[in-house]
């Protein structure tokens, strides 16, 4: 497999302008971060707030039992449990964010960041079994050690900076060069601000 052109722009700054707002990123090892994945993050993160009330950000990762060149498996995947969420928690505005890495194992694996309504949902250890009971004919799931945060008006400054730093782990360049040209390596959901 060859590295597929690429037109996403990277930093290497540590931290990331929006809206005015500096926002620090995660990148320890100065390795470079894709601005436009970390961006929109942000933005659906920033109309998740706007949405709702409350907001829990849900960090998970996702690896498969086999390769494959396309994100069909995970993508059905997701819709999948944004039905769940709908059907069994009356979630419909459900945030999302995945990237496709690919280093050194003979197959993918996938960051999610899931942005949920937090008046629905406060603690996701129901949640999180839900989905690796899913998810586990198509592979494993590897959970974060702290890997929710629970935003709301009493904490958005210190807690949104959190996530968002979080979350910015899963822009880093380190392992998307490698996927056949016409397959995505991120996706984001697209929230809709209220009218």
């Amino acid at each position: 497999m060859h590295k597929p052109r690429n037109r996403k722009t990277i930093t290497y700054d540590g931290w990331i302008i929006y809206n005015d707002e500096k926002l620090k990123l995660n990148d320890r090892h100065k390795l470079g971060i894709y601005k436009e994945i970390v961006l929109a993050f942000i933005g659906q993160l920033d109309l998740a707030l706007a949405i709702h009330r409350r907001v829990l950000v849900l960090r998970l990762d996702f690896h498969m039992n086999q390769y494959t060149e396309d994100n069909k498996t995970f993508s059905n995947f997701l819709k999948n449990i944004r039905q769940y969420l709908d059907r069994k928690l009356n979630i419909q505005n459900v945030g999302y964010q995945w990237v496709r890495e690919h280093q050194r194992s003979n197959k993918q694996h996938y960051h999610v960041a899931l942005i949920l309504d937090g008046d629905k949902i406060q603690y996701p250890s129901k949640l999180i079994k839900t989905i690796q009971k899913k998810w586990l004919p198509r592979g494993s799931i590897w959970t974060p050690d702290n890997c929710f945060y629970y935003i709301d008006k009493h904490n958005t400054n210190k807690v949104r900076g959190e996530a968002i730093y979080r979350a910015s782990y899963m822009a880093k360049i380190r392992g998307k060069q490698y996927r056949p040209d016409q397959t995505k390596d991120y996706y984001c959901s697209r929230l809709k601000p209220k009218i």
